[in-house]
């Protein structure tokens, strides 16, 4: 059986650098799955997924066996964690949550019974962490999938200490442009607006009284580097399109001196 080496990391205070993926391309899957990544995040909500390129991606990615397959779902709602779970996601995101009642939500769709409202179904979960029965499956589920939930809206900073008190989540991940957004200011990744700067440390300081870890969302290693030396556990180095996009310039850019 494989264990949840992201997961893991995190509980021991460590960080944990992956990659988000929102082209809904099973080469790109493939390719980046061995690049050494510990997480892959295919994005669901803000890219044309569609749930069986989902579920063949999480597969090419469980199956090289290096990064974790994780996916962000569009929506705090069953049907998506069904379709992510099932495929064999390691990990889920939950963007926009804003509420303890959300975040309790959230744990009842991801978790089997008794500690949540999981039905029980589909063949390739099993698969995904190295089992050939359900049975197995359903036994190790709830304690080696995570589940993250992003604090990106005024109203999740103002719950963030009821929301990380539910039972179930291991990590608040901050959206830093919708929070930037939804605070009156310009759209940014990397901002340092003191209201920003002071949001983050409240997050983190929440995420830290309820033993959960820290992550948020950066636009290259630079920053995450920045972010972990700030205390952020969870962190993206990289996408598949601004990997795709700055290497095609830069050698654009050598050819025409």
């Amino acid at each position: 059986m494989r264990t949840n080496h992201v997961k893991a990391k995190l509980k021991r205070g460590k960080p944990s650098v992956g990659a988000w993926l929102s082209l809904p391309d099973r080469a790109t899957a493939r390719i980046m799955a061995r690049l050494g990544f510990d997480w892959l995040l295919i994005d669901g909500e803000h890219a044309a997924q569609h749930p069986g390129i989902v579920s063949d991606m999480v597969g090419i990615i469980a199956d090289a066996g290096t990064s974790a397959p994780l996916v962000r779902i569009p929506y705090n709602s069953v049907e998506w964690f069904k379709w992510a779970l099932d495929a064999g996601a390691w990990g889920l995101i939950v963007p926009m949550v804003n509420t303890p009642q959300e975040a309790q939500q959230a744990v009842a769709c991801s978790k089997y019974p008794p500690q949540g409202m999981r039905s029980i179904g589909g063949v390739f979960g099993p698969y995904s962490f190295g089992l050939m029965d359900a049975t197995s499956y359903r036994e190790i589920a709830n304690s080696e999938i995570l589940l993250v939930v992003q604090i990106e809206s005024v109203q999740g900073l103002a719950n963030v200490d009821g929301i990380l008190s539910v039972p179930g989540i291991d990590v608040a991940f901050v959206g830093p442009n919708d929070l930037h957004a939804q605070l009156g200011l310009p759209v940014s990744t990397e901002g340092a607006e003191p209201e920003f700067v002071q949001a983050l440390e409240t997050i983190k300081a929440a995420a830290k009284r309820h033993d959960l870890a820290s992550g948020i969302f950066c636009s290259n290693g630079q920053a995450a580097a920045q972010r972990i030396g700030e205390g952020f556990q969870m962190v993206n180095a990289t996408s598949d399109i601004s990997s795709l996009v700055s290497g095609a310039v830069f050698q654009l850019k050598e050819a025409l001196g």
